[in-house]
């Protein structure tokens, strides 16, 4: 077992211990590597000053000739879990004395006032280079929504995305894709790592046998998937945990399998990967996931994260309600033996407020999803005081199962016949729920005088709190006109 995390940084091979592998990223980049380049503003995520590039050597994985890069936030990203990865920021741009395509686009199209938040555009335009040769509009948009500016306006810096071109000599997986690295990290991920600093133990197995163990021995240990949100808290004052767990070594959590009847997806696998792999599974749920969080924290966190985080307003959650989701736990046996796993449904994984109904040491491995399937009609939705990239006041999940149209005598059209209805919000309770009471109020003909029922219905059952995001009686209406809107639509055919 191992004592420190690996990481190449800007290319240089760097071991880290102690008290700076328990340190944000950023704040490491910073304080310990003399990177200022690198800004710290919100320490939340939500500004994008602190993208740096990231590339994984993935635990289980053969070398591959290049690396992927990829954006994220290092504000929110403790150094350990970046074990095993290759780190570019901004200083590792810059190419001799010439410039990178980004940081040239910036310049020309005067992009940059202040200069603070201008890294982090840099290292998103530059994410967006390692995929896209240019970008449209769209792409340029998507890839710059997690960077926010307060002085130079966004025009400027939105044509330096849609002037900027690849270039083979400054492609970041070109210059940063060292076999021997790749070999390096590739090594130290088939370690077990253990770090520890004043009282913080963080261990990382590269075993299920190894963390279901360490969780028998230390079941009031915090469970690291992506650490996004413990970063927050770290960084708002809160305390390390004592004991923490990080998944990041474990190969069979990263796996993504599709079947016939739906999708499971590892602990680790992240919401961008989740997001791609539901477009031919769940496209409402894809086309959802475009709606919340930006690129950099969609490449880190995952859907398990999110679930085990278990906040009445995880904007995943009312969809897994309705989608025959299951998450699959593991922990060790009283005796020797293999490791014991089991399923939970998720309409009987909450049961209070931040409350799961996990035994003491178990953790979650996986979560499954059945295929949406082609005769549903299914909506996500979600209301919030931004249209992206904000936190849910109320979060709705609407799928009918329709049959066939029953003509009566003379009719141009009938109305269509309710067969199966799941109906699931987020934010109008102490935790996710799913409306079964309604369900079976919309079983038969769908008309309008059912749907209004419906609706009254909803806001009669549910008991939301208040809070700066809405008071009680504004996610009561709010929850009752997402509601009467979906049924209108599928009324209407």
């Amino acid at each position: 077992m191992r004592n420190f995390a690996l990481i190449h940084l800007n290319g240089v091979r760097r071991e880290i211990r102690g008290r700076e592998a328990l340190m944000m990223l950023a704040e490491w980049l910073r304080k310990e590597a003399g990177l200022n380049g690198t800004k710290i503003v919100c320490a939340e995520g939500d500004c994008g000053a602190c993208t740096v590039l990231r590339a994984s050597s993935r635990p289980g994985t053969a070398p591959t000739a290049s690396l992927h890069f990829e954006a994220m936030n290092s504000c929110i990203a403790t150094v350990a879990q970046m074990d095993g990865t290759h780190i570019v920021t901004v200083e590792g741009m810059q190419c001799g004395d010439r410039l990178s395509p980004a940081q040239e686009a910036m310049r020309t199209c005067h992009a940059s006032q202040c200069g603070y938040c201008t890294p982090g555009f840099v290292m998103a335009m530059s994410a967006m280079l390692e995929r896209h040769d240019r970008a449209d509009a769209r792409t340029a948009a998507n890839y710059l929504t997690g960077n926010l500016c307060r002085c130079t306006g966004y025009t400027p810096i939105v044509e330096a995305a849609l002037t900027v071109r690849a270039t083979e000599t400054h492609s970041v997986a070109r210059r940063y894709s060292d076999p021997q690295a790749v070999a390096e990290s590739l090594a130290a991920t088939k370690q077990s790592m253990f770090v520890e600093h004043d009282g913080v133990k963080l261990f990382a197995p590269i075993s299920l046998q190894e963390a279901v163990t360490f969780m028998a021995m230390h079941p009031e240990a915090r469970v690291l998937g992506a650490a996004t949100d413990l970063g927050v808290q770290v960084n708002k004052g809160k305390p390390m945990p004592a004991a923490l767990l990080s998944l990041h070594l474990i190969p069979e959590l990263y796996e993504s399998k599709v079947t016939r009847r739906g999708v499971s997806f590892g602990a680790r696998v992240t919401l961008a990967d989740v997001r791609r792999v539901s477009e031919d599974v769940a496209p409402e749920f894809a086309r959802f996931l475009n709606l919340f969080a930006s690129p950099q924290i969609k490449n880190v966190a995952t859907l398990v994260g999110n679930i085990a985080n278990a906040s009445p307003i995880g904007d995943t959650l009312p969809f897994l309600l309705i989608a025959g989701g299951e998450v699959h736990v593991a922990s060790r046996p009283s005796a020797k033996g293999s490791v014991r796993k089991r399923a939970i449904p998720m309409t009987e994984l909450y049961v209070g407020y931040k409350k799961l109904s996990l035994d003491p040491g178990e953790i979650i491995t996986h979560v499954t999803f059945d295929r949406t399937p082609a005769k549903d009609v299914m909506r996500l939705c979600k209301v919030s005081q931004r249209k992206d990239l904000d936190i849910s006041a109320v979060s709705g999940a609407f799928s009918l199962t329709l049959g066939p149209r029953r003509r009566g005598v003379g009719a141009a059209s009938a109305a269509p016949q309710v067969v199966g209805a799941r109906i699931a919000f987020g934010g109008v309770a102490a935790m996710p729920v799913r409306m079964h009471e309604v369900e079976l109020a919309l079983q038969g003909e769908l008309t309008a005088e059912r749907i209004e029922a419906a609706a009254h219905l909803i806001a009669s059952s549910i008991k939301p709190i208040a809070d700066v995001r809405g008071s009680a009686s504004y996610r009561r209406v709010t929850a009752a006109n997402l509601f009467r809107r979906y049924g209108n639509e599928v009324l209407r055919g």
